[in-house]
C-alpha cells in the first residue's frame, strides 16, 4: 500500500500536473460562475483535448474542473441572485439577502471556506471507504429516494415562518410544474397542450434564472430608489474566522455528511444535497425564522452539501463503473479515451491511478480556495455599476445561459414565464423557494413513489417498513414535530 501511494504521489507532485490541476480547478469556478455554463458541459468539452495527456493529467484534469465549478455557481447566486449552477440554487435563499445588506465579502467567504471544507471531507471519505459505501448505496431501492425526497420537501414548512400557507401554495405549485411533460410511467404528454414544446418538461435550470434573476429584475425596474443605487464600494472575498466556523461545527459536519451520501447514490447529485443540507440546517437551528434573510448559515448548509457530493459521486464511478451524477456521467468518456473501464477491476490494475486522482480532487478543493478568492473579486467588480446597465446585462446573460443548455427557444419561454411569476411572488409576498424546491424535486418524488408502488404491488408498508426508507421517514417526521413543539410557547406568549 505505501508503494502505491509514494507512486501516487510521484504522478501528481510534478510541475506539469499542479498547472493542469490549477487551471482546471480556475476553469471549473469560471464556468460555474456563468448562468448556463456548468461543470457537466466543462468536463464534456474538455474530453477530446485530454485525448493527448496521460491518464493521470487527463482525469485530474476533468477531476478538477468538476471540483471547481460546483462551487463556481455560488458566486453569482451572491452577487446576481442568479444561481450559476443548479447546485447553487439553495445558496441564492440566504446569499443574495447577505449581498444586499452589503455583506457579501462575507456571504462570499463563507461560501468558499464551506466549499472546501465539504469537497475535502467527501474526498477523505472516497479514499478511506469508497467500496463499503458505494456497497451500502446499491443497497437503495426507490422507497428509499421517495423518503429522502420527502426529507427535502419538508423544508417548505420550515420555510413557510408565519406565511406557511402562502409557502405551501408556492411548494405545490413548483410540484405541480414538475409534472409537465412526459408520463415517467405510461409515455403519456401531460399539460402540454396538444403542442410538442413541452414534451421533455420543464427545464429547472431556466426556471430557476427567471424566477430569481428575471423577476428580481422587473421588481427593481419599477423601484425609482433602485435605479439611482450605485455600488461604489469594493468588494473583495472576506473569509471568516476559525471561531465563526467553529460555531457552525455541527451543521458544516451534518451538511457534509448528507453532501457525501446524496452523492453516493447514483442520479440524485448535488442540487438534491444541496436542499436537503439547507432543509436540516433550517430543522436543527435555534433561530429558523433568520433563514431566507441572509445569515451566514444559510450559506454554510448547501454549500458544505453541494461539494461534498463532489467526492461522493465519484464512489460509485471509480468502485462500481456506475456515474453518481451527470458530471461523473461525461467523466467515464474520459477514462474510455485512454482505453480505461472505471470498476473494481480499474482498483486492481491501475491502483496507482485511483490514488492519483484522490490526491488530485484534494489538491482540487485546497486550490479552489485561491481560484474562488480571485474569480469573485472579478465578478463583485460588476457590483459597483448601476443596476439600470447591470439589470439589462444580466438579463443578456440570463437569456444566453437558457438557450444555451439546450438549444432550444422553448427554454427562453420558460425564463421569461418563471420571471413573471417570480416577479408577481416577490410583489405579493410569496416565497419563491419553496416553488423551486417543488420543481427540483417533485421528479425524484413522483418517480420513486410510482415505481416504489408498482414493485410494493401497492403496498404502503413498503415504505414504512424497509429499514432505511423507514428511518429516513422517521427521522424526517420527529424534525418536523421537533420543529412545532419548539415554536408553540412562543406562539402561546404572542397570545
Amino acid at each position: 500500500m505505501l508503494d502505491i501511494w509514494l507512486g501516487a504521489i510521484q504522478n501528481i507532485f510534478n510541475l506539469t500536473t499542479l498547472l493542469i490541476i490549477w487551471g482546471g480547478v480556475l476553469l471549473g469556478v469560471i464556468l460555474g460562475s456563468v448562468p448556463g455554463l456548468n461543470s457537466t458541459m466543462g468536463t464534456a468539452l474538455l474530453i477530446p483535448f485530454t485525448f493527448a495527456m496521460s491518464p493521470v493529467n487527463g482525469l485530474a484534469l476533468l477531476s478538477a474542473v468538476y471540483c471547481g465549478g460546483t462551487y463556481g455557481g455560488s458566486i453569482s447566486a451572491i452577487l446576481f441572485n442568479v444561481p450559476g449552477a443548479p447546485e447553487a440554487s439553495a445558496t441564492v435563499f440566504d446569499g443574495y439577502e447577505m449581498a444586499k445588506k452589503g455583506k457579501a465579502a462575507h456571504a462570499l467567504g463563507y461560501a468558499v471556506i464551506c466549499s472546501c471544507i465539504g469537497g475535502l471531507f467527501s474526498v477523505v471519505i472516497m479514499t478511506l471507504i469508497s467500496p463499503l459505501l458505494a456497497g451500502v448505496a446499491l443497497t437503495f431501492s426507490q422507497p428509499e429516494y421517495f423518503a429522502l425526497a420527502i426529507t427535502a420537501l419538508t423544508l417548505i414548512a420550515s420555510l413557510g415562518g408565519k406565511g406557511l400557507k402562502k409557502a405551501a401554495i408556492a411548494g405545490v405549485f413548483g410540484l405541480l410544474m414538475a409534472t409537465v411533460g412526459i408520463d415517467p410511467m405510461t409515455s403519456d404528454p401531460r399539460f402540454t397542450f396538444g403542442g410538442k414544446a413541452l414534451i421533455g418538461g420543464i427545464n429547472f435550470i431556466p426556471a430557476i434564472i427567471g424566477a430569481f434573476a428575471v423577476g428580481e429584475i422587473l421588481a427593481r425596474s419599477e423601484s425609482k430608489t433602485e435605479k439611482k443605487e450605485v455600488f461604489l464600494s469594493k468588494i473583495s472575498t472576506k473569509l471568516p474566522r476559525i471561531k465563526e466556523i467553529l460555531k457552525m461545527k455541527w451543521l458544516v459536519l451534518r451538511s457534509a455528511i448528507i453532501g457525501t451520501w446524496i452523492g453516493i447514490l447514483p442520479g440524485v447529485g448535488a442540487t438534491t444535497a444541496a436542499f436537503v443540507g439547507y432543509a436540516e440546517a433550517v430543522r436543527w437551528s435555534k433561530h429558523p425564522e433568520k433563514f431566507g434573510t441572509g445569515i451566514p448559515e444559510g450559506i454554510a448548509g448547501p454549500e458544505t452539501a453541494n461539494n461534498a457530493a463532489t467526492g461522493g459521486a465519484m464512489v460509485p464511478l471509480l468502485t462500481l463503473g456506475i456515474p453518481g451524477s451527470a458530471t461523473t456521467a461525461v467523466i467515464i468518456g474520459g477514462f474510455l479515451v485512454h482505453g480505461l473501464q472505471p470498476g473494481p477491476m480499474l482498483f486492481m490494475n491501475q491502483p496507482k491511478l485511483m490514488y492519483s486522482i484522490f490526491i488530485a480532487m484534494f489538491l482540487a478543493n485546497v486550490l479552489m480556495l485561491f481560484a474562488g478568492l480571485g474569480v469573485a473579486k472579478l465578478f463583485s467588480n460588476f457590483r459597483r455599476i448601476r443596476y439600470s446597465i447591470l439589470g439589462p446585462c444580466i438579463f443578456i446573460f440570463a437569456s444566453i445561459g437558457s438557450y444555451g443548455i439546450r438549444n432550444d427557444v422553448t427554454d427562453l419561454w420558460i425564463m421569461f414565464f418563471f420571471g413573471v411569476v417570480g416577479y408577481f411572488m416577490k410583489k405579493y409576498n410569496y416565497p419563491i423557494a419553496p416553488m423551486i424546491i417543488g420543481l427540483v424535486l417533485g421528479n425524484l418524488t413522483e418517480i420513486s413513489l410510482r415505481r416504489g408502488m408498482r414493485m410494493a404491488d401497492y403496498n404502503l408498508s413498503a415504505f414504512l417498513f424497509r429499514p432505511i426508507a423507514g428511518v429516513i421517514l422517521l427521522i424526517a417526521i420527529v424534525s418536523i414535530l421537533y420543529s412545532v413543539i419548539r415554536k408553540k410557547p412562543k406562539v402561546i406568549e404572542e397570545d
